[in-house]
């Protein structure tokens, strides 16, 4: 997991190398150049960072969310979660009996790891390891850049994010 704090630390070190490489035209003394030159790539990179943070907990907490409904057996509550196209193709009664099939191949639900977030090509997919009574398998989703799911799998462990 990536804390602020580390994105955070990272800023000086692209500051100065952008500052090292500053060749200054005599307008200003060097070290204000490098100031001015740190001021703005700062914010340049902070406010992206501080964006893709968000959207990745943002992300991962829909996820966890989504999976928590899934295991309390609230089918409607992830269904409506869905986009319109997924929303018409799975309803929360074929929710449920694909949850209860993945169950018996894999066993009860005991617990999931850390989430893991990527971006694809469809959306932000966040997947989630799942540890079952008789072994381990993945519950992922694809989420829109609306916020809305457009994706939800049952996967056995190790199937790679797309």
């Amino acid at each position: 997991m990536v804390l602020l704090s580390d994105k955070l630390r990272l800023v000086p070190a692209v500051v100065l190398a952008s500052g090292a490489l500053l060749l200054t035209n005599g307008s200003l003394p060097a070290a204000a150049q490098v100031r001015a030159v740190q001021v703005r790539v700062a914010a340049e990179v902070t406010a992206p960072a501080l964006t893709a943070l968000a959207g990745q907990a943002d992300d991962e907490r829909l996820a966890l969310d989504t999976l928590d409904e899934v295991v309390r057996g609230d089918f409607a509550a992830v269904s409506a979660r869905f986009d319109e196209t997924l929303r018409h193709q799975a309803s929360p009664e074929a929710l449920a009996q694909s949850w209860k099939d993945y169950q018996e191949q894999f066993g009860p639900y005991r617990s999931h790891g850390d989430p893991q977030q990527v971006t694809s090509v469809h959306g932000s997919v966040v997947n989630v390891p799942l540890h079952m009574e008789n072994g381990t398998g993945d519950f992922r989703v694809t989420i829109n850049e609306g916020g809305h799911l457009i994706g939800l799998y049952f996967l056995r462990a190790g199937i790679p994010i797309p």
